[in-house]
């Protein structure tokens, strides 16, 4: 069963039935491949690893170059023998592997392709700032998969104490994009039985220009309800109660201030393509800057190509 088509407004849980994981064989990729690992024993998912390879810059600025007929194999061979270690390093942390992809070009359109051969359920790659010409995880790898990938994925950062998390804390707004984050989130939490779940709606300051406009005491009131309500109505799929708060102040700040105040490794949550009025959490762009200022783990849900908000949710 493939996630991607569940309608917005479900309150099922998610399955995780196919997990890919981009590894490079450095150890940022390492750190991925050990979460992506973990996530596939607990769930019982199929694990898929890739490597993407191309051909140096100054292969293609010879002017010799004429083809590439048999100019890939030797990356290819490359590429296919990091991925057979890797294997490796996965069957001696439990876990087995469904398949091993390599692919010629751009590594988020190579992991893009694969994703949709094994009907992938969730993306998972490692981050780091810099990265070299043979390198797959280059700095803006994870953000350019976020931007071309219609599965969530999991950006894995922090070292090995990244994982496993202590406290998955969900960014939610009244969008169903928010929802089916916060039913992503709560499946994982499922997953590990110490782990909590934590929702937190952001709302806008309270000594904005246009806070008068409001009558603050009821917007909060409204939302508090709202956001208990979402709270209650995926703690069946966590499977313990899930607690809700709220914070004032920019989204991706404000869920980044979050994570320092906990203890214990911390997985961060968000939708994208959220939309809403001035209460709402604007989550399209949150991902990206919680990525560029934070050092955890993310995860990152977009939405099921229904951009509508979710003004009057079920719950």
């Amino acid at each position: 069963m493939n996630v991607l088509p569940m309608p917005a407004t479900s309150n099922h849980a998610i399955g995780l039935h196919s997990i890919l994981v981009a590894t490079d064989g450095s150890p940022d990729a390492h750190v991925a491949l050990v979460s992506a690992t973990d996530l596939a024993r607990r769930a019982g998912a199929e694990l898929h690893l890739v490597n993407a390879y191309n051909l140096p810059v100054a292969v293609y600025a010879y002017s010799g170059y004429v083809g590439t007929d048999g100019l890939m194999d030797p990356f290819e061979a490359d590429a296919r023998s990091i991925l057979e270690k890797d294997q490796v390093r996965v069957e001696s942390l439990g876990g087995r592997v469904a398949g091993l992809h390599t692919g010629r070009g751009p590594t988020f359109d190579v992991i893009e392709r694969v994703a949709d051969e094994v009907n992938a359920d969730l993306v998972v790659v490692g981050s780091r700032d810099v990265g070299g010409l043979h390198r797959l995880l280059a700095g803006s790898v994870s953000t350019s998969v976020l931007h071309t990938t219609h599965r969530p994925v999991l950006i894995v950062r922090g070292g090995d104490e990244s994982w496993p998390p202590a406290r998955l804390i969900v960014g939610v707004d009244r969008s169903r994009e928010s929802k089916r984050a916060a039913l992503v989130a709560a499946s994982i939490g499922r997953l590990y039985a110490d782990a909590v779940v934590e929702l937190l709606e952001v709302l806008p300051d309270p000594l904005a220009p246009t806070a008068h406009y409001f009558n603050l005491d009821s917007e909060l009131t409204v939302e508090h309800e709202h956001l208990d309500a979402l709270a209650e109505s995926i703690e069946h799929v966590s499977g313990r109660s899930v607690s809700a708060a709220t914070a004032f102040g920019a989204p991706a700040e404000a869920l980044l201030a979050r994570g320092d105040e906990q203890t214990g490794p911390n997985l961060l949550v968000v939708g994208t393509r959220g939309l809403g009025g001035m209460r709402r959490l604007l989550l399209g762009s949150v991902s990206t800057k919680i990525l560029h200022s934070g050092h955890t783990p993310v995860l990152v849900v977009p939405g099921n190509g229904d951009s509508g908000a979710d003004s009057t949710p079920e719950h």
